[in-house]
This record gives structure tokens, sequence and C-alpha cells, in this order.
């Protein structure tokens, strides 16, 4: 295409190394300022806004990211990449601070031919993942460098109006995702909400206040096992994997964990432990306790388990297992390299029990908002997978945007 010319990254951006913060002054508690990590960024690129660390010390100032500013991962700790390289946009932010940690690098543009939002989804594109990846260094934990990625060439259009519409289109798609990922988690928070006032405050309707033994009256303690369905997950042969969609859908672990549902990557032609629609996922293995929502039937491996209660109330399971999260995080230091949980243990987790007839109404009740969180999350597959067959016809030219 005589309209395009070919650039090399090293003669459009610069890569500025973070900070080494002080690990002394990293805290849980949320504070003003927010250290990024690698673990802010989705797979495929993209600011993930949850997991924050918490920074709690001096550091220099310039160190302060800005909204807009574009960032990309340096290090990764995943067998395959799945981050590494890949670019991120410090998002809208109000009294927090973004820190830039020394495994990010930020990208300053340097070329008055590159439109920075085009550049920006030509850090998201595969084809320059996979040149990022195919250089690393490191076999448990990979790395970059600014030097290996100054090596890239890419095309782009002379126009650099062209550029702007080309990232305009793609941006447009990315900020729809976003807004019903936000959507979806005020939708999630309103039914946790909900849930803590029924089950952990006890002001549920129609209670007459009348306690015993300070539980509502008909209502008890009890063991996780006898009121939950709880399957242990089991790893099919290694050879029976595959991402060509090939027999059922499986998860090892909370590799592909989202929001609420797992991502689809990972199939298997000999499944064995399953999960039904809606059963509630926690991992097992190192990390314990993180929690999802099986969207379909799937096969689990050893480090999820499936949760659902006896009655088969799947918004009750989810939420007293949310409300749960932390005795399940408790079970971090148990195994003797990594932390585990097994079966009696989990079983034997203790727990209030309501009667059955408040389980039915918050489950009438509650269901109506996470059925709204299913239609976001269909909305927002369609929408990625449009944003993924776009990216790559429109970053090589394959689709023209006109005027």
């Amino acid at each position: 295409m005589s309209d395009w010319k070919k650039f090399k990254l090293g003669d459009t951006i610069e890569v500025k190394h973070g900070f080494a913060f002080k690990g002394e002054f990293f805290v849980d508690e949320p504070t003003d300022d927010i250290l990024l990590t690698p673990g802010n960024f989705k797979i495929g690129g993209g600011f993930k806004s949850d997991k924050f660390k918490y920074y709690k010390g001096d550091y220099p100032k310039e160190y302060i990211l800005s909204e807009g500013d574009i960032l990309i991962t340096m290090t990764d700790l995943s067998k395959e990449g799945d981050t590494l390289g890949y670019s991120a946009k410090i998002p809208q932010h109000n009294n927090n601070r973004y820190l830039h940690n020394q495994r990010l690098g930020k990208v300053q543009l340097k070329s008055l031919e590159i439109n920075e939002n085009f550049l920006y989804w030509i850090l998201r594109t595969s084809k320059y993942h996979n040149f990022i990846v195919s250089s690393a260094t490191g076999s448990t934990v990979k790395h970059t460098s600014p030097t290996r990625i100054y090596n890239y060439e890419f095309h782009a259009p002379k126009d650099i109006s062209e550029q702007s519409r080309i990232a305009s289109i793609l941006s447009s798609l990315d900020d729809k995702i976003e807004l019903n990922l936000q959507l979806n988690k005020t939708l999630e928070a309103i039914a946790k909400a909900i849930f803590k006032e029924w089950f952990v405050d006890f002001r549920f309707p129609g209670f007459d206040g009348e306690f015993l033994d300070g539980l509502p009256k008909g209502w008890r303690r009890g063991k996780l096992g006898e009121e939950f369905l709880v399957t242990m997950g089991q790893s099919p042969p290694g050879d029976s994997y595959n991402e060509k969609g090939e027999g059922m859908i499986f998860f090892q672990g909370k590799t592909d964990f989202g929001f609420r549902f797992p991502g689809n990557r990972m199939y298997t032609t000999s499944p064995n432990r399953m999960s039904r629609k809606f059963d509630t996922l926690i991992s097992v293995r190192a990390p314990v306790g993180a929690i999802n929502m099986a969207l379909e039937d799937c096969c689990i491996g050893r480090g999820l388990s499936s949760v659902r209660h006896n009655s088969g109330a799947y918004s009750y399971t989810y939420y007293a297992m949310k409300n749960l999260e932390k005795v399940f995080k408790g079970f971090e230091g148990e195994g003797t390299v990594f932390g585990s949980i097994n079966k009696t243990n989990y079983e034997n987790i203790d727990l209030v029990v309501p009667v059955q007839k408040v389980i039915q109404r918050f489950e009438n009740a509650v269901n109506a908002v996470d059925e709204k969180i299913f239609s976001n999350t269909e909305e927002l597959k369609t929408l990625t997978a449009i944003r993924d067959i776009l990216l790559p016809r429109l970053m090589t030219g394959k689709i023209r945007v006109n005027d």
C-alpha cells in the first residue's frame, strides 16, 4: 500500500523504566497511592482496575502517572507470557495517584508521524505480542527490554488522521466493553449488599426480631458440606488439552478467571470432574479463594472446586461463597510449598444456615440482578469478539477507514 509506511518502534517511542518502590512500604489497606503491577494488565492488553497494591512511603514525584499515559509490561509470571509487552492506558482517576513501578515501561512518543492512540493499539496486536514473547528471556519469569521492543517493525497510514480514525473505532469498542464491565461490578456490589443485609446483619424481610442463641429463630449453625455440594477438580490427561475448541471447556485453575466468569481458552477431549452452568468455582490451590461462576457446563482441574447449594439456588451459592472469601484465603499457607485446601477442611467450614424460605426469597430477588449481569456479559463477549476481529485487519490496512 503506497499510502502506508513501515516504522520501527525504536524510531517512534522511548520506554522509561519505573521506580524501585521499597517493599517495606507495601500495604494491603487502601491509600491514595496505587502501585501498579503487571497484574493490572488484561490478557490482550488494557487496564485492569482491581486487585490493586498500595504504597505508604516516600518516592520521587516524577513517577506519578497521568491519565492517558501508556504503560507496557516488562515482566510476566505466566509460562506463555500472557501479558508481556502489552499496553494499557492509565484511566481517569480522582483522588488516587497511580505509581510507575519498576516492572512496567512508560511509553513516550517521539515521532510526529504516529498518532499516540494508534500506537497504543499497535502494542495490543497479537503480531507485536508474539514478537516480544519470542525474544523474551527467562523460563519461569519472562522478561523483555526497551531494546527488544524497539526492534519491532510495523506499518501505519502516512495520513495521521487515518491513524486517528482507526484508533477511534477500536477505542469506542473498548470503552463500551469497559462500561459493561463497570455496570456488572455495580450490580454485583448491590447483590452483595443485599446478602450482607439479610444473612450477616439479619435485616431480612419479614423478620420479627426474635433471636435464639444469637440467630433468627429457625436458623442454625452448620458446616459448609451439609448445605452445599462440593466437587473437587481432577485434571484430565495432559494430551487431551487443546485451544482449538475440541471437546469441553476446561479450567485448570484461576488463570482464566475474569470479574465474574472465566474466559474460554482451554478445552479437553477427556473431561472427568464436571461443573454445571452457574455453579460457583473456587480455586483450591495457590492462590486459594479466587471465586468465579461457570457460565456453561465445564470440566475443572485440580486447582478448582465447584460448589452448589443443595436447593440449586445459584445466586445464593455465589454470594454465600463470596461472603466466605476471607475464610478461604486463610488456607493460603496450608500447603507445604503452595497454599491449598482439601475437601475435608472445605466441607468443615463453619457457616450460618438460614431457613429455606429466606434463601428462596433472596434467590427470587437477586436472580433478576444476576440475569442482567449475564446479559451484559454476553454483550461484552460479542463486543470483544468484534474488536479482536477488527484489530489485526484495521492495523494492517485490510479494512480501510475513510473520512
